[in-house]
């Protein structure tokens, strides 16, 4: 991220057939002392959430993978030993984005594991919809199951110790996860197991991971403004061993799918919706984007530090699916109280207040766009 006219400018894209409710978005700079990888916390899982966190690694402390197999016994180590787009690929799977049971196994020889033990992986997702998760379900045989993580026990058995690993969120991006007191034995084996489509790239461990130690500094939002840009061009692998890739330079206008139907929020200024988690929020359709800039007047970088950047995104994204809750509307809005999504609207609802109601009025009144392209 670079400094352009006076200001640090990122756009946020829905290039997908959902509805994106953006409630507040922040710009931090991160500047690390040289020689210390941060990684944050974040991880797409069930309640509860993870609370944000940074973790900062310096290279003498990774501990690296002695061995790595996948279930068939294949020496999978070079596939996980550096972040190079060589990911575990090995398994099955089918064209819903479902996959056999598949397992990847790692040897931590070396790895202390008390307090501060952690463990960090690189990969993505080639995500299932809702129709496939649905229909999983009610087959027990062929549910959808996250990856779990096992370690060896007294018997020298499997045994999970976490039954919800998480999983890498959007885009190919490394998650940590707490090994601290996780081992039941002197073995530092683990494996992970799923169904899923995770494509694992680096893998590494690390004892006594603490705070980083990073100065933080806020950039001031400036601007935020809304409007449709149409999607990106759009790159994927013939095999989908490839995360999807898109080209922000080569948009086009139409699309195969039109918006979902309802309210969204209407082009122009947004900055009072972004600038607090406060359930008003902009509603994004498929095609739309968000410019935000922010202020680029920051301290400068210390000697002996480098500085990145990080953004802090609260909201929701709901996909346009027959088996998504309420997956063809813009509506029910969703809001941080609730109790789940869908809600119980004789028990629960969104904010009743003027403030609110006055939100609605004022900027949500734009209807869906037609984007689809005639079928003739």
């Amino acid at each position: 991220l670079v400094e352009r006219d006076g200001a640090l400018e990122v756009r946020i894209t829905e290039e997908l057939r959902e509805v994106a409710y953006l409630d507040q978005i922040r710009l931090f700079a991160i500047d690390r002392p040289a020689g210390v990888d941060v990684y944050t916390n974040e991880k797409f899982k069930a309640p509860p959430f993870p609370q944000f966190q940074l973790f900062g690694v310096r290279e003498q402390q990774k501990i690296r993978p002695t061995r790595a197999r996948d279930g068939q016994g294949r020496d999978v180590l070079d596939r996980v030993s550096k972040r190079d787009g060589r990911y575990v690929d090995g398994f099955e799977r089918t064209f819903r984005n479902t996959a056999e049971m598949h397992e990847l196994t790692l040897d931590l020889a070396g790895l202390e594991g008390g307090e501060g033990a952690m463990l960090f992986l690189n990969g993505w997702v080639d995500w299932a919809d809702a129709s496939t998760i649905v229909a999983g379900s009610q087959t027990p045989d062929k549910g959808i199951h996250p990856p779990v993580l096992q370690v060896r026990d007294r018997r020298g058995q499997w045994r999970t110790v976490i039954d919800d690993l998480g999983l890498p969120g959007g885009r190919p991006r490394t998650m940590a996860v707490d090994l601290g007191g996780k081992f039941l034995t002197a073995s530092r084996e683990v494996r992970i197991l799923t169904n899923m489509c995770v494509y694992w790239d680096e893998i590494f461990a690390a004892d006594g991971v603490a705070d980083p130690g990073v100065k933080q500094i806020e950039a001031q939002l400036a601007e935020a403004t809304l409007r449709f840009r149409g999607f990106s061009q759009n790159v994927i692998h013939p095999d989908r061993l490839q995360p999807e890739g898109f080209v922000y330079a080569q948009a086009r206008l139409s699309s195969n799918w039109d918006p979902t139907p309802g309210l969204y929020t209407k082009f122009g200024p947004v900055d009072e919706l972004v600038s607090a988690i406060d359930d008003r929020y902009v509603i994004l359709g498929a095609g739309d984007e968000v410019v935000l800039r922010f202020g680029a007047d920051l301290p400068s970088v210390q000697p002996g530090h480098t500085r990145d950047y990080l953004l802090f995104v609260d909201g929701w994204a709901k996909e346009n699916d027959a088996n998504t809750a309420f997956g063809d509307t813009v509506e029910p809005l969703p809001f941080h109280s609730m109790s789940s999504y869908p809600y119980d609207g004789a028990k629960e609802s969104f904010p009743p207040t003027e403030g609110h109601a006055s939100y609605r009025r004022t900027y949500n009144n734009r209807k869906a766009l037609s984007l689809a392209p005639p079928l003739h």
